[in-house]
């Protein structure tokens, strides 16, 4: 038996998989009837034509898009790759194309369907303002993981926390157990966040200081592991004098957004602001 609710106007249709189902109730089955009440006519329940206007703001978006932003196409094509039956993904695709052909063309050849029916809504215009790109950049309340163990240089690192601190950047010393670490003068930080508790992913940037650890080798094999990710992700990263064997300039990267401490009397500065800029997406 099919089923029919009181619903209101949601969007249910057209549900090829359900055949529409479940349906809104018509008014002699119990289904909503709109009140008719005179004022200088009859209040009715209408929707302006705007209303059927469902894809020039998309289009606006998408015309207003850097070309980073942009690879949100791969977001589109992940969740229609997911969709089980063909048809659904091939209906996605053709919803796609609204917004824009190139788009949907691009997704279709992923998730295996035929190129897009529809056509692109003619709209030309973009704003500056929908675009991340052009977010004024702060380092306030961003968060940086502090890569660190014992015999680190406490001098420099204690200024460069003070440094960020004092411009709202959040900290988290990560470490290779729970505790207090201790420099070489006897600075000591403690140790809120492990390897093994945390992720390089809940981190905007990070701060690697290095020293010595219990099992070296896992030590350093867990600090590549942070800076491999942050690294791939575009991510800055801040490099202390005792860690500069953990990323070196090579043929097949370029280092941007990469700073390092070493013979650098502006390091702190320079971390400070690569931090602020959050992404460095020409990094090779």
């Amino acid at each position: 038996m099919q089923q029919k609710i009181n619903v209101g106007k949601i969007n249910y249709h057209k549900n090829s998989l359900a055949h529409n189902t479940p349906a809104t109730s018509s008014p002699a089955e119990g289904g909503y009837v709109h009140y008719k009440e005179k004022v200088e006519g009859h209040k009715i329940k209408a929707e302006s034509k705007s209303f059927k206007d469902y894809f020039s703001q998309a289009r606006l978006v998408w015309n207003s898009m850097s070309s980073v932003e942009k690879h949100i196409t791969q977001a589109f094509c992940f969740q229609l790759g997911n969709v089980k039956s063909q048809s659904v993904r091939q209906q996605g695709v053709d919803m796609f194309a609204n917004v824009d052909e190139g788009l949907a063309t691009t997704i279709a050849e992923y998730v295996g369907v035929n190129r897009p029916s529809g056509v692109q809504v003619p709209v030309t215009a973009s704003s500056p303002a929908l675009s991340m790109m052009n977010t004024p950049k702060y380092p306030y309340s961003l968060k940086v993981g502090v890569l660190i163990g014992n015999h680190f240089n406490g001098k420099e690192v204690k200024t460069v926390i003070g440094l960020l601190r004092k411009y709202g950047v959040f900290i988290e010393f990560v470490g290779e157990k729970f505790g207090t670490v201790t420099g070489t003068d006897g600075t000591k930080f403690k140790v809120n966040k492990t390897f093994l508790t945390t992720n390089p992913n809940l981190f905007d940037s990070l701060y690697i200081v290095g020293g010595s650890s219990g099992n070296e080798t896992r030590f350093s094999q867990d600090i590549m592991r942070f800076v491999s990710e942050a690294y791939k992700y575009y991510k800055p990263i801040g490099v202390a004098t005792t860690a500069h064997t953990y990323i070196k300039a090579t043929e097949k990267n370029n280092l941007l957004g990469v700073v390092f401490a070493a013979n650098n009397p502006y390091f702190g500065e320079e971390f400070v602001s690569a931090i602020a800029q959050q992404r460095f997406w020409n990094r090779k």
